[in-house]
């Protein structure tokens, strides 16, 4: 066999080795659903009256956005086991130790599925949370952490896991800084039946190649 068809076919070889390879990958180590929280309005209410309204304590009301990631190119079903009220957590560590942050809510102690398509799906709510000083005006100084919990598990019980991005606050004198998480956006390959046949078509014409080139070696 010449050089050049030696390298040819060694191409041939490669490529949907390399193409199985990164599938296996993807699908090994990518989860399939994640979550992040997108969007926060600075614009943060103090609730002053109502049902949990509570002298002793600040009550926050922040307004948000979330996206659930499904990377997958089909519908994923998400059955959720226990279905908080706020979907969205959030906890605080504050320069002023003796502050604490309490997060309103409940979880409904029964199931639900959700149907997420591929892409991102967008999720408004809002988040109510109480901080144990009474008469503040805005956010103490701390640092925040918001996400989106993602209880991922089929019919049967079996749990599968989600990302989920953490967003952060930092609250300095009063200024409020937001940052993002990203999320790697990239779809889990899957492979069509017209393209599995094109690389089993593929391997059969390189193999042909080799066997006969090796018997015209042979002969000569």
């Amino acid at each position: 066999m010449n050089k050049s068809m030696e390298k040819y076919l060694i191409v041939l070889i490669m490529i949907p080795l390399l193409l199985f390879s990164s599938i296996f990958s993807v699908n090994g180590e990518v989860p399939v659903i994640a979550s992040r929280v997108s969007k926060i309005n600075e614009n943060i209410d103090i609730i002053i009256s109502g049902d949990h309204y509570n002298p002793n304590k600040t009550l926050f009301e922040m307004s948000l956005e979330v996206e659930i990631l499904n990377r997958d190119n089909k519908n994923q079903t998400v059955i959720e086991l226990d279905i908080p009220e706020y979907v969205v957590q959030i906890n605080a560590s504050f320069v002023n130790q003796s502050l604490e942050l309490e997060q309103l809510g409940m979880v409904i102690d029964e199931g639900a599925s959700y149907i997420y398509p591929s892409g991102i799906t967008k999720e408004n709510g809002s988040i109510l949370f109480y901080i144990n000083q009474s008469g503040l005006s805005q956010l103490p100084d701390g640092n925040y952490t918001l996400w989106r919990p993602i209880n991922t598990a089929s019919s049967l019980g079996w749990v599968a896991p989600a990302e989920v991005l953490l967003t952060n606050i930092t609250v300095i004198s009063g200024v409020m800084n937001i940052y993002y998480a990203d999320f790697v956006i990239y779809t889990l390959p899957e492979l069509s039946s017209e393209i599995s046949i094109v690389l089993v078509i593929t391997l059969l014409i390189s193999c042909a190649i080799l066997v006969v080139n090796r018997r015209r070696t042979k002969t000569a």
